[in-house]
């Protein structure tokens, strides 16, 4: 597709929709993780992402384990995004995993799952299906993956056309434990998706975890459809603040 007819429909898209990111259980922008939320313990999420002349709309989520196994585990959950109609910004998420392990002490995990699933045509169904292989190694928790972008074609159309697919990877660092009043540990984490579309990005920043169940990630995200980003914002990269809550709420 010529650029000057794919900058027209990106902008269309752009008119209707806002790039949402969703929260499964994900690593920092991607859900390129096989790291799946615990049995019957709720997970709320706020995810923000910000610059000095733009924002994407915050993320409120709330996710459940449900499979209470030691080598299959599933999760699934909801998503809101405000400022906006939050009937139109309402998507679901799920996700499967082979824990790591599972077959073999070398086994990797694997999860497939799906994230930015809407019900409002060409405003929230982005339909993200994704797939991760997983593996802890001595520098940290290693992931690669893919996805595929099921949902409208307007909505993954970015500055040169439509871009549906493409990798993901992403990297956590071991403990850095700290155990001090109120910080207990540290993680440094990074990770990527490539495609020219709303959801192409890399970044990476720390995680700080409070204590075991209440955690706040930050750093910058750089979004490599520049074009598409700045047509809307006017940044092709914003810093995103994302606190994490656990409510282990049995035993």
């Amino acid at each position: 597709m010529k650029k000057p007819l794919a900058a027209a429909i990106a902008a269309a898209a752009l008119a209707v929709a806002r790039p949402a990111a969703a929260t499964p259980s994900t690593t920092y922008w991607t859900p390129a993780t096989t790291y799946t939320q615990p049995f019957g313990v709720p997970h709320l999420t706020y995810d923000s992402y910000v610059a000095e002349q733009g924002l994407l709309q915050n993320t409120y989520g709330l996710t459940l384990g449900v499979i209470p196994g030691d080598k299959v585990q599933g999760e699934i959950g909801f998503d809101l995004f405000y400022p906006g109609d939050t009937k139109k910004f309402f998507q679901l998420n799920a996700k499967l995993t082979l824990v790591e392990g599972a077959l073999a002490s070398w086994s990797p995990g694997l999860s497939v799952g799906i994230a930015n699933a809407g019900f409002e045509t060409d405003v929230s169904n982005y339909d993200l299906l994704h797939v991760t292989l997983g593996k802890t190694t001595p520098i940290g928790a290693l992931a690669i993956g893919g996805y595929y972008g099921a949902g409208s074609e307007l909505l993954w159309t970015g500055s040169d056309g439509v871009a549906r697919s493409g990798f993901m990877a992403s990297w956590v660092s071991p403990d850095i434990k700290l155990g001090l009043p109120g910080i207990d540990k540290l993680n440094v984490l990074a990770d990527v998706s490539t495609g020219k579309n709303w959801f192409g990005a890399a970044g990476g920043g720390l995680l700080v975890y409070f204590n075991s169940n209440v955690d706040v990630i930050t750093g910058p995200v750089f979004f490599l459809d520049k074009d598409y980003y700045k047509a809307t914002y006017g940044a092709d990269w914003m810093w995103t603040v994302q606190l994490d809550v656990d409510m282990p709420l049995g035993k």
